[in-house]
């Protein structure tokens, strides 16, 4: 079931949403055909639904069309999710305290050229001071899966996920001008391309929603 995104913090702060867990991906100059399929909006998203119901992975070729679907247990979706679920349980799971040996370990699941990038705006150090400045801590509730897509050469894929965090401790002044709660739900959704290395998935790219809760319920008579 598809979390609730619906209402977004328009005040929260542009370098949380960075930092929480990674840049933006910036596309390559130039792009093979694989890379320009997987890298593309997918048309639907969001849940399966009818007949597709049955997976939420599909292989597409060069132009994006799908090809087949993929089950759960198919090799390259199994390593796709893992590797996916690993690099948000360490980016998620972040305290203020552990936070150079997190980012360090964040770095193990990019390739060079995307851990390149994120070097050249010197991310690991910015991310580092943010958390101890601020002395903030998250922990992972929750994760959603939606529909995702593996190239047809199997070197290239693009998944589509939320995941939950809570923020389990923080500078009060910091959350209250972020408009943030300790042990409160937010949700962000990510869109995640990987390349297949030397047989190992690897992420080569991140984009990333703004961080929102759910919405509130109607009060009672």
């Amino acid at each position: 079931m598809r979390l609730p995104r619906t209402v977004a913090l328009a005040s929260l702060p542009a370098t949380l949403v960075l930092l929480l867990t990674g840049c933006d991906s910036a596309p390559p100059a130039k792009q093979t055909p694989a890379a320009r399929a997987a890298s593309s909006p997918a048309p639907d998203s969001g849940p399966p639904t009818g007949a597709a119901a049955t997976s939420l992975w599909s292989l597409i070729d060069s132009g994006g069309k799908t090809i087949k679907t993929l089950p759960d247990d198919d090799p390259d979706v199994t390593a796709v999710r893992k590797a996916v679920a690993l690099h948000s349980a360490v980016t998620d799971n972040r305290d203020f305290r552990s936070v150079t040996a997190s980012v360090r370990n964040e770095f193990d699941f990019y390739t060079s050229a995307f851990a390149e990038r994120l070097r050249a705006q010197d991310y690991a150090s910015r991310s580092t001071a943010f958390f101890r400045t601020n002395k903030l801590a998250t922990r992972q509730k929750n994760t959603a899966w939606y529909r995702s897509t593996v190239y047809q050469d199997r070197t290239t894929a693009k998944v589509e996920m939320d995941t939950v965090i809570e923020f389990t401790a923080g500078d009060p002044g910091y959350l209250k001008k972020g408009g943030f709660t300790t042990n409160v739900p937010y949700t962000q959704h990510r869109s995640v391309d990987l390349v297949k290395e030397k047989g190992r998935w690897m992420i080569t790219g991140i984009k990333k929603s703004p961080l929102s809760k759910p919405a509130e319920r109607p009060a009672g008579p």
